[in-house]
């Protein structure tokens, strides 16, 4: 009859042999840089993979009107705001008011500061809806068809 505690002791002995110097091969490889390339191009490797499997789970989950629709609304209200010149003063403010509401929530969308939602008006909230047009443009929003150093 075989005893157990020899069986278990000669499995350990051979971990032990086996396990010992590729063990030790290692350590040296990692001590002499063998592997600092090839860690550093999986652990990049690794992290695109993660970062694109959460994008993917943002987009599968995103709630709410997509950005697309938000930039659609900016461009159609921005050209309507410029239009409507001719039109009574109560509808001006109308049109300026959604416009300002688009911008508002395609700067949440985007984490942009912005102080459109405290009370001002006149220039000032001119100056501040040009600064968040630019903002968004720079943040990939094409609100407006012109490019930077294009004619008007």
């Amino acid at each position: 009859m075989v005893d157990s505690y020899q069986v278990v002791l000669s499995i350990v002995a051979v971990a032990v042999m086996i396990c010992v110097p590729i063990a030790c091969v290692i350590c040296y490889d990692l001590m002499a840089g063998g592997w600092g390339g090839r860690l550093k191009h999986l652990r990049d490797r690794f992290g695109k993979a993660r970062e694109r499997r959460r994008d993917l789970h943002l987009l599968r989950s995103q709630r709410g009107v997509p950005i697309e629709e938000v930039a659609a609304n900016l461009r159609r209200l921005r050209a309507v705001v410029a239009t409507d010149a001719h039109r009574s003063a109560a509808h001006q403010i109308g049109n300026r008011l959604a416009y300002d509401r688009v911008l508002i929530q395609a700067c949440e969308m985007l984490n942009v500061e912005h102080d459109l939602g405290r009370e001002s008006s006149g220039l000032e909230r001119d100056i501040e809806r040009f600064r968040l047009e630019a903002e968004l443009e720079r943040a990939g929003v094409v609100i407006s068809q012109r490019r930077f150093g294009q004619a008007a």
